[in-house]
């Protein structure tokens, strides 16, 4: 998540839809996205291996004084920038989704859809009630410790209407991709791993505040209690539709709203 502003009983401790779990019988079976196989243990090592390795390599430079240059203009800087960001997230969104699989896992991964217009609202709420707690923990982190951290995302945000409009698509890529990968594809998978759902929920939490270490620790730490956030979210609504409107929202907001 980029954003600058920078949730007991046996049901609500599963994870999202597992693939591979066994079917329940016709008659009782809930109406639900086909489930498949789970992905193998090297698949989710090596998603594991390159979050840690990019966060290092993140952390190293920004150590050294190689800092992202703010997208003042339209320049090369700028493009490149976003493009690689963009182009991050949909090879993620693709690797969880389709390497190694027979077929597309992105159905079972997101979970229930908005079968009824009551559970579209709903979820909208949610949504933007999440976002309400982000900005909540923001004012009150900038409040206790500003003026410091924040200057890594400061320079990633747009300053002129083309940057933000290239920003819409970074949002929508990024917010997408991460609820994804983390409160989907490493919830489900990490859970079916140790046999501990709370377990696989802290756990992608943690991987998720560690992917934004280049940010520096204060990032981190805001992110992990985010990513915990949604992660329960997903858990209690056995979706990531809420999930993924408030992540793009935020991001929306930081980039659009808060230039």
């Amino acid at each position: 998540m980029v954003t600058l502003r920078s949730l007991r009983a046996r049901r609500r401790s599963d994870p999202l839809p597992v693939e591979g779990a066994r079917t329940l019988p016709a008659s009782t079976q809930p109406a639900s996205p086909p489930r498949q196989e789970l992905a193998p243990a090297w698949h989710t090592t090596a998603l594991i291996a390159l979050i840690v390795a990019v966060a290092v390599t993140g952390t190293l430079l920004t150590r050294r004084g190689v800092a992202v240059e703010a997208p003042v203009a339209p320049s090369s800087t700028g493009a490149a920038l976003y493009a690689q960001m963009t182009l991050m997230a949909w090879g993620l969104l693709f690797y969880v989704c389709r390497v190694g699989r027979r077929r597309s896992a992105f159905s079972a991964l997101v979970g229930e859809g908005w079968t009824s217009a009551r559970r579209a609202v709903t979820d909208v709420g949610l949504a933007a009630a999440g976002w309400i707690f982000m900005e909540a923990c923001e004012l009150g982190w900038m409040w206790l410790f500003a003026p410091h951290g924040g200057t890594a995302v400061a320079a990633m945000l747009p300053h002129t209407g083309l940057a933000r409009a290239a920003w819409v698509v970074v949002a929508v890529s990024v917010g997408l991709s991460e609820e994804v990968v983390y409160r989907g594809y490493l919830q489900a998978q990490l859970a079916a791993f140790t046999g501990r759902p709370r377990a696989a929920w802290a756990l992608q939490a943690l991987l998720f505040g560690l992917a934004h270490a280049e940010q520096g620790a204060s990032a981190m730490a805001r992110l992990a209690v985010y990513g915990l956030a949604l992660g329960a979210l997903a858990r209690w609504r056995r979706s990531l539709l809420p999930g993924i409107l408030c992540h793009v929202w935020t991001d929306l907001d930081s980039g659009l709203l808060h230039p």
